[in-house]
């Protein structure tokens, strides 16, 4: 016990002492706070992530097949065109390989 230790020093070490207390008490509450807080929007960020996911293969699928569907349509009308008209056709497919090969001799002259 020091010489100048009066009974005011020892009331505000213990209220010093009940300070500290409670800001340790508040300190872990907070910590184990913030662990429940952060497990609990891990969590929900997780089910969110996997909610988009579920939605975007959905939509991959769909417009794979209606991709799928609009080039069976398209093949389909280009039949029939070739059908309808086989000369031009053939003409059109003579003129665009004829196009490509002067694309390519002349990307092999640079």
């Amino acid at each position: 016990m020091s010489l100048f230790k009066t009974p005011r020093t020892s009331l505000a070490e213990e209220r010093l002492e009940k300070e500290i207390h409670d800001l340790l008490h508040a300190l872990e509450h907070l910590k184990s706070s913030a662990s429940r807080d952060t497990r609990n929007n891990y969590e929900r960020l997780r089910d969110r992530a996997e909610g988009l996911l579920q939605h975007s293969r959905h939509r991959y699928h769909d417009t794979g097949h209606d991709l799928a569907r609009h080039c069976r349509k398209i093949s389909e009308c280009a039949y029939d065109c070739v059908r309808s008209h086989p000369w031009s056709s053939l003409a059109v497919g003579v003129g665009a390989v004829a196009l490509l090969g002067m694309l390519f001799a002349r990307g092999r002259d640079r």
